[in-house]
């Protein structure tokens, strides 16, 4: 579905210059050339952007094009692999040369995200074919720096910007572009991005033109409803997949979709365009039938296939985990705790551990989340996590990381793969640094009645922190461990026994205090070499944009699990099958979800212990008496 823009007088404005060209006759100089020639380019995007770049444009892609220039407010909700950022890439420099002096703003939920369209458009300049485009666009003109990515054109410039901190309110733009944007809060939107926009392009012919305009008015020259129509040259487009009827996305989508259809009044003279976009709307060339065929193996009527490739927003409650309950247990901007890279000396951590020895790209991550314990409501905070792949040694460094800027009260773990890992790191020398050395504490979790009071009894007794004695390893295969865990993670999110942090990047009072953060060079090391797949320069920045995703990853993998029972009466929580065949690198993952069930599982061990106070349990028994 394609909606276009309401305006006949914008959408007129170029249908007829190819018509008007024609009617050219004889000779003209060269100024009336030049202008002719910008007439047919600006009327003809593909033809112009075949020529200067050499990429051939399908229809759909030179229709939406057309409509992002003709537009103020447009939103393009694309399938996986429908080439929104790449059509972003040739807006940014098309309008730029048509449009001299504009300012282009770049954003999206991390700097990474920004960039990624950044590097597509550098990918079509630096090519063979786009010997023109990069005469229009030198790349000597293009600037990187960590905290901006700049590329001057035309008297303008295109900026690729993070979200975060002070420095970026002083932004102005006359067009912003926002990918990922379903991924973006709305206090991020509403406050910190839309006020780039304050004022139009050519604010200065504005002024002047209405100024003349009046004079002539007021000489009797000219009627008052005769003057020039003014159009806004202000843009904002949002790119996205589809997502979740309560999110913030949706509440766009409808209002300005009600705009467009007449339902809703809009401000004059603006313009609104909805590109909506499904797989089966692309041509068949574009779109591998492979890919969506594996994906359709799930059900094309499941919520991830209707989001990710049926560009459809769906309500969430076909979810095991309900969707809208999460966003519920998610804290606002402003509310504290944020996401943390040091805890809080006051507060207490639990620690869980979902490890993965394997360093092959399309391996599971080795995933680790820091829970903040509320001992007065007896719930917890989810407030930092750690996705990673490569080296063994990595895993070690960032643990020690976690043990060293965060009070943790208990580890628990996966006891597959985890026995290894903590044999490692009490042996590496990160852990002989601090004089660590940790221990387990044998605790069956899953049993019951008088059996897990005991269990209680015993733990409690061999608990010691300043030992070292508080690891719990867990079996996920054993007895029902998975059903509890799963359900207790359900229960928590139901009666918001479990919290996610609020996000730092749009925070402003958070971010400043937390950005002059000094990291530790090991920990830069690890997570660059996981963000970029190479070790170098890591900033502060782009660790508080990580940890602001990793809680948004980990409430979207909790979403896509699915509950099933096996022929053989074994119960599973799995990703849908067609992801869960998924082999690549960019495969989707559920170790998030997993390090998070089990940390609140963890927590409501550590609550346990704490509250258990040595006594057995008192039987309930039947005493039978004879009637006489």
């Amino acid at each position: 579905m394609i909606i276009p823009p309401k305006n006949d007088y914008v959408v007129n404005k170029f249908a007829n210059t190819n018509n008007e060209l024609k009617e050219i006759k004889g000779e003209i100089d060269e100024h009336q050339a030049k202008i002719a020639l910008a007439k047919f380019l600006r009327a003809n995007l593909g033809f112009t952007c075949q020529m200067i770049s050499g990429i051939t444009l399908a229809a759909y892609q030179e229709i939406v094009l057309n409509c992002l220039f003709l537009s103020n407010y447009s939103m393009l909700i694309f399938t996986r692999g429908g080439a929104k950022s790449f059509l972003a890439a040739v807006f940014c420099y098309l309008y730029c040369i048509f449009n001299p002096n504009s300012k282009i703003i770049i954003a999206g939920p991390t700097f990474r995200t920004a960039r990624f369209i950044f590097s597509k458009m550098e990918e079509i300049i630096t090519s063979k074919e786009a010997e023109l485009l990069e005469q229009c666009m030198p790349v000597a003109q293009r600037s990187r720096r960590n905290d901006m990515w700049e590329w001057e054109v035309n008297g303008g410039k295109i900026m690729a910007i993070p979200l975060a901190g002070e420095k970026i309110r002083g932004f102005r733009a006359n067009i912003l572009m926002i990918d990922e944007a379903n991924w973006v809060d709305k206090d991020m939107i509403e406050k910190v991005l839309m006020p780039f926009l304050v004022s139009p392009q050519n604010l200065g012919d504005i002024l002047k033109t209405k100024e003349i305009e009046t004079e002539l008015i007021r000489a009797g020259k000219m009627k008052e409803e005769e003057r020039t129509p003014q159009f806004s040259d202000i843009k904002m487009i949002l790119l996205s997949s589809a997502g979740y009827t309560f999110e913030y996305l949706y509440t766009l989508y409808r209002s300005w979709l009600n705009k467009i259809l007449g339902q809703e009044e809009a401000e004059e003279n603006i313009k609104y365009f909805i590109a909506q976009l499904a797989w089966n709307a692309i041509p068949e060339e574009m779109m591998d039938k492979t890919v969506i065929a594996e994906a359709s193996k799930g059900g094309n009527l499941s919520s991830s296939f209707k989001m990710e490739y049926g560009a459809q927003f769906c309500d969430g409650s076909d979810s095991y985990f309900n969707v809208k309950k999460m966003e519920e247990c998610t804290l606002r901007s402003g509310e504290y705790p944020h996401t943390l890279l040091r805890g809080d000396p006051s507060k207490k951590y639990v620690l869980s551990i979902d490890p993965n020895m394997s360093d092959a790209p399309n391996a599971d991550y080795f995933a680790m989340a820091v829970l903040e314990i509320d001992e007065e409501h007896e719930d917890c905070i989810l407030v930092h996590g750690y996705q990673g792949i490569g080296n063994f040694d990595y895993h070690v460094k960032y643990l020690t990381y976690i043990l060293t800027h965060f009070k943790i009260h208990l580890i628990i773990g996966d006891s597959a793969g985890l026995d290894s890992f903590i044999s490692n790191c009490n042996t590496s020398k990160e852990f002989a640094k601090y004089g660590f050395n940790l221990k387990y504490l044998d605790f069956n979790s899953c049993a019951e009645n008088q059996e897990y009071i005991d269990e209680l009894t015993r733990v409690k007794r061999e608990y010691n922190i300043s030992d070292g004695r508080i690891v719990i390893r867990q079996p996920f295969g054993v007895g029902d461990f998975l059903r509890k865990g799963n359900e207790h993670l359900q229960i928590c999110i139901e009666y918001k026994k479990i919290w996610f942090a609020s996000a730092t990047t749009s925070n402003e009072t958070a971010f400043n205090t937390v950005v002059n953060f000094e990291l530790p060079q090991d920990t830069i090391r690890q997570i660059s070499h996981f963000q970029d797949g190479k070790d170098g320069a890591f900033t502060t920045l782009q660790f508080v944009e990580i940890q602001d995703k990793i809680i948004k990853d980990t409430k979207k993998q909790c979403a896509l699990i699915e509950h099933d029972i096996t022929s053989k009466g074994n119960i599973s929580f799995e990703l849908p099958g067609h992801m869960a065949r998924m082999n690549g690198p960019d495969k989707p993952r559920k170790d998030n979800y997993s390090a998070l069930m089990l940390g609140v599982w963890g927590v409501k061990q550590y609550f346990a212990m704490q509250k258990h106070n040595g006594s057995r349990a008192q039987q309930a028994m039947f005493i039978p008496h004879i009637i006489r």
